[in-house]
């Protein structure tokens, strides 16, 4: 699962331009905080198509703590990503985004007047990461001051779970011929077992 939840993020990242050293650094930060791969993956790979440089990737994962670090569960880094991104994209606020803004006291409708005067895309992204990197920047200092052993725990448990899907991305190609064989075998069973049923 591990395996499969690094080559989905692998694929986000390079398709969008970005580095497979870039996509490991996002997820870890992201997944340090979380301690869960697939909400960091997800999150991860919507930072993957919403920003164009290493910087903004760690300001969005300095975001993201401080959203996690803030409103946890209720406010899921994964939803206020993409929400991120596609209000980015389509100029019209949205989903978690929406949220982490009216939670914080900014109103929905001025935010929206500030996204509407923007010419394009990448002004929008800007406009978004700014505001909400001056909303949560201090509480993701906090959180991480505050809980630096958890976070370097859940790292070095990372680290752990990459050098076992190593082992078993070396090891798969035997596991796969011997999986072949076994159904190689049962299938030539079927006939044998269907005709010493029938008699």
């Amino acid at each position: 699962e591990y395996r499969t939840e690094m080559g989905k993020l692998d694929t986000a990242f390079i398709t969008s331009g970005h580095s497979t050293e870039a996509a490991k650094q996002t997820y870890s930060d992201l997944n340090a905080v979380l301690g869960d791969t697939g909400q960091a993956v997800e999150a991860s790979q919507h930072l993957a198509k919403l920003v164009d440089n290493e910087k903004d990737l760690q300001t969005w994962t300095n975001i993201c703590t401080g959203d996690y670090a803030t409103f946890g569960e209720s406010l899921p880094i994964e939803g206020l990503t993409e929400a991120a991104n596609e209000t980015a994209k389509t100029g019209i606020l949205t989903g978690g985004l929406t949220d982490a803004l009216n939670w914080a006291g900014i109103s929905e409708e001025s935010f929206q007047k500030k996204l509407d005067a923007c010419s394009n895309e990448q002004e929008r992204q800007k406009l978004i990461m700014d505001t909400m990197n001056k909303t949560y920047k201090d509480a993701s200092t906090q959180y991480q001051e505050t809980n630096k052993d958890v976070i370097a725990s859940q790292k070095a448990q990372e680290r752990l779970t990459d050098a076992f899907a190593n082992v078993g991305a070396v090891c798969e190609p035997i596991m796969t011929r011997i999986k072949e064989a076994i159904a190689g075998m049962a299938e030539k069973a079927v006939p044998v077992i269907e005709s010493v049923i029938a008699k």
